[in-house]
């Protein structure tokens, strides 16, 4: 079992690579838009349609250097950071189901968010469940 320095050191790497994700993300989502939603989330591109991911993409560029401050000057709450993204991408999910709303295109990227998602809520079980120095 690792300890709680070498598991927080983890952490912090895993988010500040999330956060470079992110960017990618945000990136992928505005700049390359049509690229993105015709081969690799696989929409269609209803007008509608690409403009919230164009807004996601936004929030991607909004959570990328939020978590990139949290690496830089608060690695402390990186644990916490990477269990509250997953947890507040059910609660979404959640809503969405509450409002009836359900995907008619393939969305090829979930696949790709399922295992961001796991990889969060790994890497911060690793810091709750290792052992004080």
């Amino acid at each position: 079992m690792l300890d709680k320095s070498l598991s927080l050191k983890i952490n912090t790497i895993i988010l500040g690579v999330i956060a470079v994700i992110d960017i990618i993300r945000g990136y992928m989502h505005t700049f390359n838009i049509n690229y993105a939603s015709a081969n690799i989330a696989r929409i269609d591109p209803h007008p509608d349609a690409m403009y919230l991911l164009g807004v996601f993409g936004m929030s991607n560029f909004l959570t990328a250097f939020v978590y990139a401050i949290i690496v830089w000057k608060a690695k402390h709450i990186t644990p916490y950071i990477l269990l509250i993204i997953p947890f507040a991408y059910l609660v979404g999910i959640i809503g969405l189901r509450t409002e009836d709303v359900q995907m008619q295109s393939e969305f090829n990227g979930q696949y790709i968010m399922f295992g961001y998602f796991t990889i969060c809520l790994l890497t911060s079980l690793l810091y709750f469940t290792s052992k004080k120095q």
